[in-house]
């Protein structure tokens, strides 16, 4: 999340790292606009369509996984939740939308994706600059 939020150069008030949903549960990470805005994270991969019920248990507005099965789409869609699909092709571009959608500060990133991100982990990760990465 941080490295989607420095792509497309979301201001640190505009996030924050952790925290508890109205029911009292832990939440990943939440993007803030006019409110804070529930976003919950999947990094696992195919096979687990379970994952998609972490967002709707959690009650969270933005939903971040490597994959989505065309099912999970749809019934995010039907609940009103963002969603992301970090291996659709291009799809860390629809993080930019989203953004949009919440009127959440951010800049649209037209770069070279494999060209930036070693000067975008320096940045979340606090790399010494002399480090390759």
């Amino acid at each position: 999340m941080l490295t989607l939020c420095a792509l497309y150069q979301v201001p640190p008030t505009h996030y924050k790292l952790r925290g508890q949903t109205r029911q009292k549960r832990e939440i990943d990470f939440y993007l803030i606009g006019d409110q804070p805005y529930a976003c919950e994270v999947k990094l696992m991969g195919a096979g687990n369509p379970e994952s998609a019920d972490a967002v709707i248990a959690r009650d969270s507005q933005v939903f971040i996984a490597d994959t989505l099965s065309p099912l999970n789409k749809t019934q995010l869609d039907g609940l009103g939740i963002h969603w992301l699909a970090l291996r659709d092709l291009q799809g860390y571009r629809k993080f930019y939308d989203i953004l949009q959608t919440l009127h959440i500060p951010c800049t649209p990133f037209e770069g070279d994706l494999e060209t930036i991100l070693p000067q975008v982990f320096r940045q979340v990760f606090k790399v010494d600059p002399d480090v390759t990465i």
